[in-house]
């Protein structure tokens, strides 16, 4: 029996694969703008950081909201742990706890996960094939 759908999760969760789609763009397209040229590449590496603290001030707030109605309605825990190790990858990233040369890869893990956790939470807590 499928549990009735929290519209108010689901576009939670709508906004939030958004961002960390945005967040994945952006951090897969910095390579390509480095080998673009100098002026382009300059100005998104100085901006990078910028960028991330942002959108991960944004993906907290809503990413912790929408798996946490998700996981109320569910009770997937599967679905949560992979959304909190999303974000702190992302938050682990942005601070260069390892150096900013794993910023970038981190970054990608998480916001991964993250997409996953909230993919999963809209549908109500497991992959359908």
């Amino acid at each position: 029996m499928t549990p009735p759908k929290n519209t108010t999760t689901n576009s939670l969760d709508r906004v939030a694969v958004f961002l960390s789609g945005l967040c994945l763009l952006h951090c897969l397209a910095i390579p390509f703008a480095v080998l673009l040229g100098p002026l382009i590449g300059n100005w998104l590496n100085h901006s990078e950081t910028r960028v991330h603290w942002v959108l991960l001030l944004l993906a907290i707030p809503i990413s912790a909201l929408a798996l946490w109605r998700g996981y109320q309605r569910h009770s997937s825990v599967l679905t949560l742990m992979m959304g909190a190790i999303g974000l702190t990858l992302m938050f682990v990233a942005v601070t260069h706890w390892f150096g900013e040369h794993m910023e970038i890869a981190l970054t990608v893990i998480g916001v991964t996960l993250l997409m996953i956790a909230h993919i999963r939470n809209m549908r109500g807590g497991h992959q359908h094939a």
